[in-house]
Order: structure tokens, then C-alpha cells, then sequence
């Protein structure tokens, strides 16, 4: 396994972990989980979130509208072209899946910083939709594995833009919460 994947998984299992942790710590002890990040480090992380939020949605929604659909292309002139993309795609998916693992590393880590630029609230509403992304990326790399391994396939494709559309929007939603209104602290 390349150490780029061994990194991504890395980073959404911290991620996970950070937010398990701090729905435990929420609601077993009813107050927020303590604060590990303090000051202008804490305005940093929620602006570097802000940032790889926005970021994973323009890739995410490249994924979804073009990439993703350059594989029935492929396949429709061949197993020999479809091999071909798809060996080509995955030795670019560094570009993709670190900073995903990242945003999602970033997310779930503002939980346990002090609000700087946004609320309580919203912290742990674009956290949860990071992890909820999370939750689908599975039934994507299934199905590019299926894909890698026995060639095209409409249910495979089918499955692969139905868990990437779900991504999408949730990372879509973040980053438009992290706009609204009452989002941030007063000044």
C-alpha cells in the first residue's frame, strides 16, 4: 500500500477518533470537550478548514461531473482505454484523498478548539457533515476496486457516483454553514 494511502487512512482514523472522543466526552460529561487548541492556533485551524472545506468541494464536484464519468467513456471504447484511465487516475489520487483526510482531520480537531471564527454550533455541525462524508467513502473505494479488479460496470459506476454525490453535498453543506450568518462569533 503507497504511504499516501497508509497517510489518508491515517488522518480519517484521527478524525474519527477525535469525534467519537468528543461525543463522549459532550455527552458523558455534558460540557465540551476541553480545549487542546487555544488562541490564534485555534484561528488558524478554523481558517485552514475553511480553506480545505471549500477546496474538497470544487474537487469533489470535478470528481462527480467529469472524472467519474470519463470511466463509462473509457469502457465504451474498451477494457484496454478503461485499464488505462483507471491506472492513470489512481496514481493522481494523492492529489485527492490527502487533502480530504485532511479537511476531515481539521474538522473534527476544531472540535476541541476554542471557537475562533465560528460558533460551538457550527463547528460540530460541519463536523458531523465531514464525518457523515466520511461514512460513504467506503462504498466508493468499493466500488473503484470492483472497477480495478473485474473492469466496468454500470452498478459499480452506479454506486460509485451515488457515494461520491453524497460526499459532495455534505462537504457542500459545510462550507456553505461555515458562510451563513451567526456562523461566527461576534467580534
Amino acid at each position: 500500500m503507497p504511504i499516501y494511502f497508509i497517510t489518508f487512512l491515517a488522518m480519517l482514523g484521527i478524525a474519527v477518533l477525535l469525534y467519537v472522543g468528543a461525543l463522549l466526552t459532550s455527552g458523558v460529561m455534558r460540557k465540551p470537550p476541553p480545549l487542546l487548541v487555544k488562541g490564534h492556533t485555534a484561528h488558524a485551524l478554523q481558517a485552514l478548514h475553511l480553506a480545505l472545506v471549500w477546496a474538497n468541494v470544487g474537487v469533489g464536484w470535478l470528481l462527480y461531473f467529469n472524472v467519474y464519468r470519463i470511466h463509462a467513456d473509457m469502457a465504451a471504447l474498451g477494457d484496454a482505454a478503461f485499464q488505462a484511465f483507471a491506472r492513470g487516475y489512481t496514481t493522481r489520487l494523492p492529489i485527492v484523498v490527502l487533502p480530504y483526510g485532511a479537511g476531515a482531520l481539521v474538522a473534527t480537531l476544531g472540535l476541541w478548539a476554542a471557537p475562533g471564527r465560528f460558533s460551538r454550533r457550527a463547528l460540530w455541525g460541519m463536523a458531523t457533515l465531514w464525518m457523515l462524508s466520511v461514512a460513504a467513502t467506503p462504498w466508493a473505494a468499493g466500488a473503484q476496486g470492483d472497477m480495478h479488479d473485474q473492469g466496468f460496470s454500470d452498478a459499480a459506476f452506479q454506486q460509485l457516483q451515488t457515494s461520491h454525490l453524497a460526499r459532495s453535498l455534505c462537504l457542500s453543506l459545510a462550507a456553505v454553514w461555515a458562510l451563513l450568518p451567526g456562523t461566527r462569533l461576534p467580534d
